[in-house]
């Protein structure tokens, strides 16, 4: 798994939610990779490793490595310099306890995972990395060096979580500027840089909105969007589905046979659309209806070559729309697999049937399809 995965985890007894990033803590095993460096004499070394010797800068990358009977000969880069040459006594290892080798502290102290075997140059010293706790407004690592000696190490400032009641205060702002009392409506929490988000707003935009307006903060590493849509008593599933019938019932948002289903305020809107013309709008559109607390939007591409004689569709229904008998109702006319598909609403069966000949004749087509609704007003 890579470094920075948001895992979030709940308690099965009480609920309680926490987001833990991959690799900050030992999930999975280590894979050897450039953030560990070989440290000279204490492990078993090869070609691209990263080596360290006592008192260097910083690593080196190990170019090559030889051994005799008596001696180690290391040859290894240097940023576009010519290549150096350690040769020492041979170095005998009975017990490697981390071949994969070691963080390099305190430079590499924001990527020590817990578990780590690491290496403090500054005390010269190995030990292994143990946990992270928290001194004020301040995240520490925390080392056991082989000696017994436990050192707190502090997370250098890039690398720091901005302040949890910061955080809070800011989220708390930028709510309050998206929408006026916003912000005591729903409870903000925050750890670890991740923001969590609890109460209930009156309709999905809204919640969307919450969203996109805390991820947009600088600093904020994640969100947890545990918001609410507060059921409307006003509003029955019958009338949150005629109000969803009516944004699809729209010329300009290029779908075709689109069905609707609304239970307990959870809408489930099916529909079709030529695969290179995704209605982008459509989401937005259904969730700014206040009552619906879920939206499950399906959408299945057919391909271009499938849909056709666009032009001719759009002319009949522009016919339609100027006959007086059909006035208050919508028709949709479109052309899918060699056949011709009318839907949308009239009033009555004499509407439904009137328009189906008219489309019938237009088209000189027997091959219409019914999807007509009757919606008496």
């Amino acid at each position: 798994m890579e470094r920075g995965i948001p895992l979030l985890c709940v308690c099965k007894s009480c609920g309680t939610v926490h987001v833990a990033f991959s690799q900050e803590f030992a999930f999975c095993r280590k894979d050897d990779n450039s953030e560990y460096a070989k440290v000279y004499g204490h492990n078993r070394i090869f070609p691209g490793d990263w080596l360290y010797f006592d008192g260097a800068a910083k690593p080196c990358i190990v170019k090559s490595f030889f051994q005799s009977r008596d001696k180690d000969l290391v040859v290894y880069k240097r940023n576009g310099l010519p290549d150096e040459k350690y040769e020492g006594p041979k170095v005998v290892i009975e017990n490697e306890v981390a071949p994969e080798g070691y963080k390099l502290l305190p430079a590499q102290c924001p990527q020590t995972l817990l578990g780590d075997h690491v290496y403090h140059v500054l005390r010269k010293q190995f030990g292994r990395a143990v946990g992270v706790v928290k001194d004020e407004d301040k995240d520490k690592l925390v080392v056991l060096l082989d000696d017994g000696m436990m050192v707190f190490m502090s997370y250098p400032r890039y690398a720091e979580n901005p302040a949890n009641e910061e955080v809070v205060s800011v989220v708390r702002r930028r709510l309050e500027l998206l929408s006026s009392g916003l912000s005591e409506e729903i409870a903000v929490a925050a750890g670890q840089g991740i923001v969590y988000l609890q109460g209930f707003v009156n309709c999905l935009a809204t919640k969307r909105a919450v969203h996109d307006c805390v991820n947009g903060i600088a600093g904020i590493r994640g969100c947890v969007n545990l918001v609410q849509v507060q059921k409307n008593p006003k509003f029955s599933d019958r009338e949150l589905e005629k109000k969803i019938w009516d944004v699809l019932d729209d010329s300009a948002i290029p779908i075709f046979k689109y069905d609707v289903d609304v239970k307990s305020a959870v809408a489930k809107v099916t529909f079709y659309y030529e695969d290179e013309v995704y209605p982008t709008e459509l989401r937005s559109r259904i969730e700014g209806i206040v009552g619906v607390v879920k939206l499950d939007l399906l959408g299945t591409a057919i391909r271009k070559e499938n849909v056709g004689k666009q032009e001719l569709c759009r002319n009949i229904m522009d016919k339609l729309s100027k006959i007086r008998f059909l006035k208050g109702s919508f028709v949709h006319v479109s052309y899918v697999g060699k056949r011709f598909l009318v839907e949308g609403r009239v009033k009555n069966i004499v509407q439904r049937e009137f328009t189906l000949l008219v489309v019938a004749a237009l088209t000189r087509s027997v091959m219409v399809g019914n999807r007509l609704r009757i919606v008496r007003s």
